[in-house]
């Protein structure tokens, strides 16, 4: 019986070492899927942190605030968007009828970003009935400061008229430097705009989104100008 209960007992402890050591081969696996998912996330991180990205492409779905780089600019924060039209947009100008949300990225900015390479421009309106709309151009882009800031905008694809297209050329009025002889449309309405007439598509308005902006009758919730590099 001793004899029995010695080799029961063997059993036992090599069935129990033989668990210890699977349970041991487990959980290193884990331990390197875990430390090569943390390289992966470091190598991501250190990207994202240290690139030079010249837009929101590198970031793909990771949308927010992110800083990029312009040659002969430097570095600046920009907002990327992937909720209008997937990743890669940046977000140039935005109303949505708050001062804390609103926003214009900036003349020069906008500049040194479209002449760095060809972009693409997107109009994304969302209207108070929940409808949404788009007016989309396939090379757009802003001239210099010495030029006025004038406005390109290439071939349009959309789903409402192609109402930038009035605009295209301008110089960008503002209240002290207007591109118009006979009245200065930025002066008279508090904003600045590529004006050919003071009632182009004005997205920049100083009250807001109301009646004056909407398509086929539509008031508008939401305008937003996006850029993206065009592939």
């Amino acid at each position: 019986m001793k004899v029995i209960a010695i080799l029961l007992l063997q059993c036992s402890n090599q069935n129990i070492s033989k668990e210890d050591l699977e349970i041991q081969r487990i959980n290193e696996v884990e331990k390197q899927k875990q430390i090569q998912l943390q390289l992966q996330l470091n190598q991501t991180k250190s990207f994202l942190d240290n690139s030079t990205a010249t837009s929101c492409l590198p970031f793909g779905d990771y949308p927010g605030v992110h800083q990029i780089k312009v040659s002969g600019f430097g570095f600046f924060n920009v907002k990327c968007d992937i909720q209008s039209a997937g990743p890669g947009w940046i977000i140039i100008q935005q109303r949505v009828g708050t001062i804390q949300s609103d926003f214009f990225l900036g003349l020069e900015k906008i500049h040194r970003l479209t002449n760095s390479q060809r972009f693409e421009l997107l109009l994304h309106f969302v209207g108070r009935n929940g409808l949404t709309f788009y007016a989309q151009y396939d090379n757009f882009k802003i001239s210099d400061e010495d030029t006025g800031y004038a406005l390109s905008l290439g071939a349009f694809n959309g789903n409402v008229r192609d109402g930038l297209r009035d605009s295209e050329h301008m110089k960008f009025s503002t209240s002290d430097r207007d591109a118009l002889d006979f009245l200065n449309c930025a002066q008279e309405f508090k904003n600045g705009w590529w004006h050919r007439g003071c009632f182009d598509w004005n997205l920049n308005l100083l009250d807001g989104i109301d009646e004056t902006l909407d398509f086929f009758g539509v008031p508008l919730k939401s305008v937003q100008m996006l850029i993206r590099p065009k592939e």
